[in-house]
């Protein structure tokens, strides 16, 4: 297929966008001195114990990735890594208000480098904007950024310490709504939390059961739960040993219920980071191939976006390259690319081409129960 493949969840932000605690031991401050960039990263390289040689060596390349000195250097590294042609979501991040500092540069300069990033490229970079309510003047100033650097969606991040209902982010949807602008909302219980909150207490913020009053309240904004609840939910749904509904029902259960009751037509989720997790040796199948089961119901395989989270998992063992490839592999060009070119223009209110019908024997969308 001559498919344009679009990833629809990557980061390029640097130290510089991140707060001064972000990181132990001042190495955020450290990292934006370029003259100290490369020792520090010799050191993880070079002076760590063997027993702890991978797990550094892994830390050591996502440091790596925060160090480069500008946006267009950690988009070139990735960019490298697909298709020529292939375009892609960044999702920038305001971390301003998670208390641990202030960032060496202020958020409205990381939307303006994307603005210009998104223009060198010629389109391969579909710049978001994030938005966190608790910014001060956030109603009045969004308006102005869409129209001053012309995103493209919203990246929302409840683990930081807020609801996705808070009514700074109502106003928010309604005008995304109104100007066709999608949302991406992390929805996962792992990744950055607020300073002092509990993953358990930034859960609650983050939890795909709070988002149907707002998905209700704005029928037509397209919406996507980012990560598909997350491989530690994963983890609890395989086990077997969950309730299929109510409190103790995992993330994923909670997704999958809300894209196959047809009750909200313009929800989507994606596979950000949550293939990239290692899974039990012991287990015969692997996270693909259990994707490969949820996506034989149409309602979920119509709804799912293709992501990595590049450059948060350059914490994990496998590459970007490797887990798009053993995706395509594992699921075939005809669901790929639902994920990777067809559901995404969708997501981002593009007009999509027309579909060839499917191939005898490929899914068709019978309504399945949930593995």
């Amino acid at each position: 297929m001559d498919l344009t493949i679009y990833n629809c969840h990557i980061h390029i932000f640097t130290a510089e966008h991140i707060p001064d605690r972000f990181l132990p031991l001042g190495l955020a401050r450290a990292l934006r001195r370029r003259w100290l960039r490369g020792p520090i990263l010799w050191l993880f390289e070079k002076f760590i114990p063997l027993a702890h040689k991978d797990v550094v060596a892994r830390t050591g390349r996502f440091l790596a990735r925060g160090a480069f000195e500008n946006q267009k250097k950690s988009f070139e590294y990735v960019q490298n890594q697909y298709p020529k042609g292939t375009r892609f979501v960044v999702l920038p991040m305001d971390m301003e208000f998670m208390g641990a500092g202030r960032p060496e540069v202020p958020y409205e300069g990381q939307l303006r480098e994307l603005a210009a990033l998104r223009d060198e490229s010629k389109g391969a970079v579909i710049p978001f904007c994030a938005v966190d309510p608790r910014r001060p003047n956030i109603v009045d100033d969004f308006p102005r950024w869409h129209r001053e650097y012309k995103f493209r969606g919203v990246k929302i991040y409840p683990n930081l310490g807020y609801y996705p209902n808070d009514p700074a982010l109502l106003e928010i949807y309604a005008y995304c709504e109104k100007k066709k602008l999608p949302v991406t909302a992390h929805c996962s219980t792992g990744g950055i939390r607020a300073a002092g909150l509990s993953r358990e207490e930034a859960a609650e913020f983050a939890h795909p059961a709070n988002y149907p009053p707002v998905l209700k309240q704005f029928p037509k904004l397209h919406f996507c739960l980012a990560h598909f609840g997350g491989a530690d939910e994963w983890e609890r749904h395989l086990t077997g040993e969950t309730p299929r509904a109510g409190a103790g029902a995992t993330w994923l259960t909670v997704i999958v219920d809300m894209l196959r009751s047809k009750k909200y037509p313009n929800l989507f989720t994606d596979v950000s980071y949550t293939l990239f997790t290692e899974m039990p040796s012991y287990r015969p199948f692997n996270y693909f191939e259990f994707m490969k089961v949820l996506l034989a119901d149409r309602s979920v395989r119509e709804h799912t976006l293709f992501g990595t989270d590049y450059y948060m998992v350059e914490r994990e063992k496998v590459s970007e390259k490797e887990v798009s490839v053993a995706l395509r592999s594992h699921l075939g060009e005809e669901i790929y690319f639902q994920l990777a070119h067809y559901n995404p223009k969708k997501f981002l209110y593009e007009r999509a081409p027309r579909r060839r019908k499917p191939a005898a024997g490929k899914p068709r969308g019978l309504l399945t129960p949930l593995p």
